[in-house]
């Protein structure tokens, strides 16, 4: 077979299993499925997997990026549409109108419900104040590591060391 054709043919079959981990990365069986298809060296699959990770987390930077940009856009459009609406507002009172009708639009000037403003805090009576209850307590696991670490043991817990790959 020719060499490029062949490259175009590990290229897709990595494609389509970036593919299956994205979309059925709980289905162990297609992805070992996929990964047995492959008729490449150890050594040539592990490099090209470490291509495909790379690629992926590339992407994943890609879509944070334009999530980021996406909500400073959204932001900025509710600004600037409260913005326009103070405008019209503004425009309404100081031409004393409290209704418009245009050829595409009715505006009117409504009241908001009442808002209760409190002045002072101090000066209300308890039955005025809601009581939360306080969160639960929960783990310091910085305190027990730093127990255990130092030869303290801990009732309850136990110590686990996971493993992770590492690509440079």
């Amino acid at each position: 077979m020719n060499p490029i054709f062949e490259a175009f043919e590990v290229a897709a079959q990595y494609r389509r299993l970036a593919e299956l981990l994205a979309e059925r990365h709980d289905d162990e069986q297609v992805v070992a499925d996929t990964l047995e298809s492959m008729s490449e060296p150890l050594d040539a699959r592990l490099e090209n997997l470490a291509k495909m990770v790379r690629n992926i987390e590339s992407a994943q930077r890609g879509v944070e990026q334009t999530i980021a940009h996406l909500e400073a856009r959204h932001e900025g459009l509710q600004r600037a549409a409260q913005r326009g609406r103070q405008l019209i507002l503004d425009l309404m009172r100081t031409a004393g109108r409290d209704k418009v009708n245009t050829a595409l639009f009715s505006m009117a000037v409504r009241k908001n419900p009442l808002t209760v403003v409190i002045d002072d805090e101090r000066q209300l009576q308890p039955e005025f104040f809601t009581h939360h209850e306080a969160p639960a307590p929960t783990p310091n696991k910085r305190a027990i590591a730093a127990a255990l670490k130092s030869g303290i043991p801990v009732a309850g817990v136990h110590t686990e060391q996971g493993v992770r790959l590492e690509i440079q």
